[in-house]
């Protein structure tokens, strides 16, 4: 695995506001990033993010640009530096369907509160070190989702299984 220069990554965190804000940017602090900009206002991150580079975005989960998330904001928007960007959605706590719509939405991963240093210096190694490609899509431009191995080499794990599985036990 390359070795990240963690101290040299500029990263945004968007709509974070006082003590999730602060406890977000002490687990950046803690492994090692220094160079981080707090941004409350969504649409002052999206002219940011338009201007100047950044490495990485940390986005409150459910963050909204008028009636458009945030990350469906910088995966279209026009006048970006890069739309391919890892965005990161922080939740207090995701249930399956915040998961599933951030995925749809083109977030790179989520992360849970509370947080780990060392699960976020994970997330972050593998967004910066071994990007996923990109899918570009009508209804969807985003990172590929369907498997950690690049390439994937195995049968498509995208077929359906049963839901329900008669089991029989035998007594004999």
């Amino acid at each position: 695995m390359a070795q990240l220069d963690i101290d040299a990554a500029r990263i945004l965190v968007v709509g974070a506001k006082g003590q999730s804000g602060t406890m977000l940017r002490t687990v950046l602090t803690a492994i090692g990033l220094h160079r981080i900009v707090l941004i409350d206002e969504p649409r002052r991150a999206l002219e940011l993010l338009g201007t100047e580079h950044f490495d990485a975005v940390f986005v409150e989960g459910g963050t909204q640009l008028g009636d458009t998330s945030f990350a469906l904001a910088v995966r279209h928007g026009a006048m970006l530096l890069n739309p391919m960007i890892p965005i990161f959605a922080v939740y207090d706590g995701a249930r399956r369907t915040d998961v599933e719509k951030a995925r749809d939405q083109g977030i790179t991963d989520v992360i849970c509160r509370p947080m780990s240093p060392k699960t976020v210096a994970a997330k972050l190694r593998a967004a910066l070190i071994a990007p996923r490609p990109f899918i570009a899509a009508p209804a969807f431009f985003g990172p590929d989702r369907r498997a950690m191995e690049r390439p994937w080499r195995g049968q498509d794990r995208r077929t359906r299984t049963p839901k329900k599985v008669k089991v029989t036990i035998d007594q004999g």
